[in-house]
């Protein structure tokens, strides 16, 4: 004759398979989850980060081979506009890193005052496109860079921390489970 507590041991389902899934599920989610969570505090407060932001946002409004790109667009078209004229005579001479300074945007924007100030509203478009090109090549750089310091991130902390959760819940999981 069974007893209640050995008959309700065998109608038990094991728990070894339950388990094992349960924690490479939690493993594979604390390996993605190292590149889904965002960068802490901690981590953009590093000198590394902070030396490599101001690096991209002084860069951002310096002379560099993306105002060369689009200054050569601007070249290649056949017919220029006054103000497509002045943009790229403001760029003449200028070196890698160099800034243009303000009083030759100030020369640029009189002579088109004096010339057509019609054409003004479209210097001032061509600068923000500039600017434009600009800020998203800055975005870009510093996403990539955000990518490269989650990769830096010890990875077996988050698959060790993934695997004992996904473990835990399947262990819960298992324990409430109600065999009929």
């Amino acid at each position: 004759m069974k007893t209640h507590a050995i008959q309700n041991h065998d109608s038990r389902q094991p728990i070894v398979l339950p388990l094992a899934q349960g924690v490479a599920i939690g493993a594979a989610a604390g390996a993605v989850g190292k590149y889904l969570i965002p960068l802490t505090a901690e981590e953009k407060n590093s000198d590394e980060y902070i030396k490599i932001s101001n690096r991209v946002n002084e860069q951002k409004t310096a002379f560099n081979f993306r105002t060369q790109k689009y200054i050569d667009s601007l070249k290649a078209k056949e017919k220029h506009s006054l103000a497509e004229d002045e943009f790229i005579k403001m760029f003449d001479g200028a070196v890698e890193g160099q800034r243009i300074k303000p009083s030759k945007i100030k020369t640029a924007i009189n002579n088109i005052k004096e010339k057509n100030p019609n054409e003004l509203f479209e210097f001032k478009k061509i600068c923000k496109n500039s600017s434009d090109v600009a800020e998203q090549t800055a975005k870009q750089f510093m996403s990539a860079y955000n990518l490269i310091t989650k990769h830096i991130r010890p990875i077996s902390f988050f698959i060790a921390t993934g695997a004992i959760i996904g473990g835990f819940v399947a262990l819960v999981n298992n324990a409430l489970k109600v065999k009929k």
